[in-house]
This record gives C-alpha cells, structure tokens and sequence, in this order.
C-alpha cells in the first residue's frame, strides 16, 4: 500500500471520527435544549398564579366558598363560574343572589389572599349537598391566562365537627370571666 492510500485512509477515519463527534454534539446540544424548556417549564408552574376554590365552615357555622390564590403572581381577572343547578339549590335569597353576582365579577386575587363567598349555614348543609358544587375559575397572570376546574361533593364534610380555633375558646372563657367578675362587683358593698 502506498503511503497515498494511506493518507487516504487515515483521512477517512478522521472525517468519519469528525463526523461522529459532530452528532454526538447535536444529539448533546438537543438533550440540553430539552432539558432548559423542562427547566423553564417548571419553573413558570412554580412561579404562576394559581387559585383554588375549597368549601369550608367558617365562623362557627357559615357554609362558605373559600377563592384563594396560592400562587407566586397576582392573579388577575379572575372569573368564576358556577352550575346553576348548585345555585338554585341554595336556600338564601341572599346567598343565592351574591352567587350569582360572584359569578358575573371579574376580580383581582393577591398573593396568598382568599376571598369567602357565603352559601349558606352549616345546618344547610344537606339541602347544599344535592348537587355536586362544581366550579369553574379562569384568571391571567403574567405567563398568560389559567383555567382550573373543581368539583365538591359536599356529602363528604357531614362527619366534620365544626371547630373554628382556640381563639374562640379563649374569647368565650373570656366573656365567662367577665360576667364572674362583674357579679363580683356588684357583689362587693361600694364605699
């Protein structure tokens, strides 16, 4: 074999060596560029706004729609939607009509902000649970805008003990030793 032929070949393998290192590099370059979009994916979910709606019993017995925004954004426009068949089912006239208000608003959420709507009392609470609660919420914020849908069977919350905090524990055994002490004072002779 002549020394020609050897160049040959050995550029051969160099361009082929050239050439297999070039696609690793495309196939490295893509696996990094997938990798940033999951990256950055991830982070604007993180960093979102994102509000929920729950049902909770508030101040010893409120029935109440709690709308809260746990997200790292302020949520803006923020729509909810109801089925009407929830709505006629409220007992209230004047629940039944800050509802349905409730669900013609567009609105702004802050950061870690909750808003309640009422709908109705905890002792209403069958009458309530009839129909799903299913809801529907759509806000912007600065990635774009966001729907989330939930649905509540309220049949699952007759077992809960309505149970507001150990400040209203505290309030009342306060108010108790108001009137002990003002049954003391009148008590007690003046003078």
């Amino acid at each position: 074999m002549s020394p020609d032929w050897a160049m040959v070949w050995i550029t051969v393998v160099y361009v082929m060596a050239t050439c297999a290192i070039c696609w690793a590099n495309i196939r490295s370059a893509n696996a990094t560029k997938a990798q940033l979009a999951e990256t950055k994916r991830q982070f604007d979910e993180e960093n979102r706004a994102l509000v929920t709606a729950t049902f909770e019993i508030i101040r010893n017995g409120i029935a109440a729609l709690c709308i809260e925004n746990h997200g790292k954004q302020v949520a803006y426009n923020v729509e909810i939607r109801i089925v009407p068949e929830f709505i006629n089912n409220i007992r209230d006239d004047t629940d039944k009509k800050l509802i349905k208000e409730l669900c013609r608003a567009s609105f702004t959420l802050g950061i870690g902000r909750k808003w309640y709507a009422c709908l109705g009392s905890h002792l209403e609470l069958e009458q309530l649970s009839q129909v799903p609660l299913a809801i529907d919420i759509s806000y912007s914020d600065n990635q774009g805008r966001h729907k989330e849908t939930t649905t509540i069977d309220l049949k699952q919350y007759f077992w809960s003990l309505i149970y507001d905090s150990p400040m209203v524990d505290a309030n009342v055994e306060l108010k108790k030793m108001a009137k002990s002490l003002q049954s003391i004072d009148r008590k007690t002779p003046k003078g």
